[in-house]
């Protein structure tokens, strides 16, 4: 023993390459990261039927690093434009580079490695959590009957939400179906914007396992609501004469119904213990019930 109680230091790989050689590729095995010291070198996709050059470096860039530390795949392969020279960092040298440096320093890389993975993974993650849902929510706000290329369309919602273009296309497609958009001849027009809304609203329900309330009314819920829709500028009224009026109009209600009615927003009260109706969630409502099949999606 030489009485050195640090491990070996296994040095980096210094190369001299000429132009157009491959320095890393992306079908490599072996992690590696890879520090230009002269020249320039590309980041290229050959993944695609043309390649594309994704970026270049310049003396004293590195790649790599998340591919050595983290175990992530390098996507692109890296070749020289020019006749370059690079230190190469294999595994065995950051392996024996970091079991001789100190246990802080060791703790703050571990800490900035995962750190900038959770960057990436947020980067990479699509801002839709229900593609369906976000989509029904971009269609809404766009302008009625106007028709706007496909592809744009589809590009504009990717860019917005991250989400994957093969996935949207095929939620414009259950939207179609359901008559709330339509799609001819490459271009996209949305018929029913006020339709998308409670749309979403039926899908957030849905996807939190509780039954939306414009379809479970009963018989004569239906029956009042219909009645009220044909009401202009009702007069304020207290909860008995409401019932009396229902009443009139051989819709037997209960309290409950009432109450119900009053939960489900049907009433608004300007003074106390009178009521108006709202004229807005009596059109919600009544929406919900005509096209409960679209919303369904069962045509």
């Amino acid at each position: 023993m030489n009485g050195n109680s640090l491990q070996q230091v296994i040095p980096p790989t210094h190369l001299s390459v000429k132009a157009g050689f491959v320095v890393y590729s992306h079908n490599d095995q072996e992690r590696k990261i890879i520090i230009l010291d002269k020249g320039e070198l590309a980041a290229v996709d050959n993944t695609q039927s043309r390649r594309k050059i994704m970026f270049t470096m310049q003396p004293g860039d590195l790649v790599g690093v998340a591919a050595l530390l983290e175990r992530e795949p390098f996507r692109y392969d890296l070749e020289a434009t020019v006749d370059s020279e690079i230190m190469v960092v294999g595994e065995d040298c950051m392996e024996s580079e970091l079991k001789n440096i100190p246990l802080w320093l060791l703790a703050v890389i571990r800490e900035l490695s995962a750190r900038n993975r959770l960057r990436k993974e947020g980067c990479r993650r699509s801002r839709a959590g229900n593609s369906l849902i976000s989509l029904a929510e971009f269609c809404r706000y766009q302008k009625k009957g106007e028709p706007i290329p496909l592809e744009g369309f589809v590009q504009e919602f990717c860019w917005q939400t991250k989400a994957n273009a093969a996935s949207a296309k095929e939620d414009l497609k259950a939207l179609c179906r359901r008559k709330f958009v339509d799609i001819t001849d490459s271009m996209v027009t949305v018929t029913y914007p006020e339709l998308l809304e409670l749309f979403v609203d039926y899908l957030e329900y849905q996807e939190q396992d509780k039954p939306w309330p414009p379809l479970q009314l009963t018989l004569n819920q239906k029956k009042a609501l219909v009645r009220l829709s044909t009401i202009e500028n009702g007069t304020p009224q207290d909860p008995p004469a409401w019932l009396a009026f229902f009443q009139k109009s051989n819709i037997a209600l209960t309290a409950a119904d009432w109450i119900k009615m009053q939960g489900l927003g049907w009433f608004e009260n300007p003074k106390e213990n009178l009521f108006v109706p709202n004229s807005q969630k009596i059109q919600y409502f009544l929406l919900a019930l005509r096209y409960e099949i679209n919303l369904r999606g069962v045509l």
